[in-house]
């Protein structure tokens, strides 16, 4: 960009970068397609929503104007400044398009030329000058909303380049904390080369302690020009945004277990994933993303957006309720639709045949949904607002010379993933774990968890698919060992297995025992969200076996809809442990009716209402329920131990006996 006036050069002064590994919670790359021209205030395309710019102070007839374009292309750090070389574009200050700015007719007649600006024209040369307007500017470019909800410590960083004179002529750095605008740093002008032309520079800030789990954060970019005439390229460039926090590991969500590309020169491609959580509970994967590698940032796995491996768009689990609990060590394979391996057991995508958690089915099934936006290999590594549709396996597919498979909390923030492929290939180190397992191509190869620590590369396996593809199945001793551990504690009776299974308006739950040390009873616990687990039923135990034992349990009033049942075991001195949890779906009836504590549940596949009367014919309490849903209905405090329910939808009625004594709750059907 050329100078129109005195030039500047100084030292650039940094903070220190942090040391600590830093999971990318928020990030913006401007990218909009736009070669030039495009203000920043028509912005709207981005991941995060609208950019706005807000004058902040006196703005002259030709201020200048806030672009995002390539014309100043995001170059990597320590790059000089180009024009659209990579189509990168940046957040940047240039002269106003829509009028005669003072010197615009001779260097940018256009306006935007990148990071290059109009100081203004000279006191005393207006007459030599393209206009006499004033170029006075004080104007910033405000973020959207940034949500920091749950979040604290965290840290701003970008890179960009900047000029002009002093704080005559500058650029600062604002914060917005939901009420107040203050500004949060004024950066150092950054040095220049290739013949005058900014140099990209990180910066790193930490934002103040009032962002922590502070939904309501902005920043902003403001950019002044005191009209004096003097100042120097480049004007003010900005990319790559992000704000980090303290990345701490958990293992509360999906682990990719196994990735497998097939057989060379074929698409037999899956992703198997492994849900981690406590033993014996449940995790809600609604919502949850697959992905493959996304670019260079939002801890992606490359070391740029183009040529990296990266498919536009991803996958995630659907709303079903099925994914609203799913249980600890479950597996979870996802495969290509278009070219099934032949190896993949049957489609099973609800775990119901059988009941073995195991979760088996294509990128395209109804269960899962595909955003075919976000991340794009040419623009955006970011995760923002998408309209799903159906799912497909090319919005993850793999590259054979290297990819990445990896899984994403709902908000889009990095949770586990592994990768593959050389340097040569645009692969970075494994993302923020460092789980690059392999460095060759994966073309007929496979890649597996095998060890006792997900986060660790030397517990994944890279080998070629002959022998060691196990799809839906753990993959080695140490695999099943680890799986084991998160699906429950040992029962200390051999139990063979827990089913549960709807049969006549009931669910009859059954298991097997193959020995019993100290057993005193077992007892049947049941949940309508996979989380709250109350007891229904209870069977004594056998003491002591060694022989193979039977044992039935009926749920004479199950839940409408799904439920979710497991099986608690008690020794004689008082310890417990619980079996694995399955789930059961009851087909919708009209006006069903369960007991819960001295609590009625009421409702219905379809809307009803609900009445109870009491001995005198008295209505004691009325209401309604939502179609599939259920209404609780508390009993303590009714002046009568003997009510009728009364029931029902348009199509059908019931009246049911309600008995409270010293022994609970009885419902009895009466019509």
């Amino acid at each position: 960009m050329p100078s129109r006036s005195i030039a500047w050069a100084g030292l650039v002064t940094l903070l220190p970068t942090v040391a600590t590994a830093q999971l990318v919670v928020w990030a913006e790359e401007f990218e909009n397609g736009c070669t030039g021209g495009c203000y920043a205030s028509a912005y709207s395309t981005g991941p995060n929503g609208a950019w706005s710019v807000v004058n902040t102070g006196t703005n002259g007839a030709c201020a200048n104007r806030w672009f995002i374009s390539c014309t100043e292309n995001g170059n990597a750090v320590g790059a000089c400044g180009t024009s659209c070389t990579s189509a990168n574009e940046t957040l940047h200050v240039g002269n106003d398009v829509a009028c005669a700015s003072p010197n615009g007719c001779f260097f940018c007649p256009g306006g935007d030329c990148g990071a290059a600006y109009d100081a203004s024209c000279p006191p005393g040369l207006c007459a030599f000058c393209c206009s006499c307007n004033s170029a006075q500017t004080d104007q910033r470019a405000t973020s959207p909303v940034i949500d920091l909800t749950g979040r604290s410590g965290a840290t701003l960083s970008f890179q960009y380049m900047e000029g002009g004179q002093g704080t005559q002529d500058n650029a600062t750095l604002w914060y917005y904390n939901g009420s107040v605008w203050s500004q949060l740093a004024d950066m150092a002008k950054t040095a220049t080369g290739c013949g005058g032309q900014g140099i990209w520079t990180a910066y790193t800030v930490p934002l103040p302690a009032s962002a922590n789990n502070n939904p309501n954060v902005r920043i902003g970019f403001r950019w002044v020009n005191n009209n004096d005439g003097s100042g120097a390229d480049p004007s003010f460039a900005v990319d790559n945004v992000q704000i980090t926090v303290a990345y701490v590991p958990d293992c509360v969500g999906p682990l990719v277990n196994e990735l497998g590309n097939g057989p060379a020169g074929g698409s037999k491609e899956y992703l198997e994933l492994l849900v981690c959580g406590p033993a014996c509970s449940t995790v809600d994967l609604r919502r949850w993303k697959l992905d493959d590698n996304n670019g260079v940032l939002f801890n992606g796995f490359g070391t740029s957006l183009a040529s990296s491996g990266t498919a536009a768009g991803h996958l995630r689990f659907s709303n079903a309720a099925q994914w609203a609990a799913v249980p600890t060590g479950a597996l979870v394979l996802v495969y290509n639709e278009a070219d099934p391996h032949t190896l993949l057991p049957p489609n099973d995508p609800d775990d119901s045949a059988p009941n073995d958690s195991v979760y088996v089915l294509p990128a395209n099934s109804p269960l899962l949904e595909g955003c075919a936006l976000f991340p794009d290999a040419n623009s955006s590594s970011s995760y923002g607002t998408c309209t799903f549709g159906a799912g497909s396996w090319n919005l993850v597919g793999l590259r054979n010379d290297g990819d990445a498979g990896q899984t994403r909390r709902p908000d889009g923030t990095y949770f586990h993933g592994i990768s593959y492929g050389s340097n040569a290939n645009n692969m970075n180190g494994g993302g923020i774990d460092a789980l690059r397992i392999s460095t060759v191509s994966h073309s007929g190869r496979v890649i597996s968890f095998t060890g006792s620590d997900p986060r660790s590369a030397a517990d994944f396996t890279s080998a070629p698919i002959a022998g060691n593809e196990t799809p839906g199945a753990p993959n080695n001793a140490a695999n099943a060992a680890y799986i084991a551990a998160l699906r429950c504690v040992v029962l200390p009776v051999g139990l063979v297995a827990f089913t549960a299974t709807p049969e006549h308006g009931t669910v009859r739950t059954a298991w097997t025992t193959a020995t019993e040390t100290g057993n005193d009873h077992f007892t049947v616990e049941r949940s309508a969200d996979g989380s709250d687990f109350r007891p229904v039923g209870s069977v004594p135990g056998a003491g002591h076996s060694v022989a193979t034992l039977h044992y039935l349990w009926t749920d004479a009033h199950p839940l409408p809809g799904t439920a979710y049942y497991r099986l608690r075991q008690t020794d004689f001195d008082g310890n417990s442990a619980l079996s694995p949890v399955v789930s059961v779906r009851m087909p919708e009836e009209a006006g069903r009716v369960v007991v819960q504590g001295e609590d009625l549940l009421v409702g219905g596949g379809a809307a009803g209402a609900w009445q109870l009367v009491d001995p005198l014919g008295r209505v004691v309490g009325a209401g309604s329920w939502e179609a599939g849903g259920t209404v609780r209905i508390p009993l303590a405090g009714m002046a009568s131990s003997l009510l009728l329910l009364r029931m029902g939808d348009r199509r059908d009625q019931r009246t049911h006996r309600v008995l409270r004594g010293a022994e609970g709750v009885m419902v009895e059907a009466v019509r």
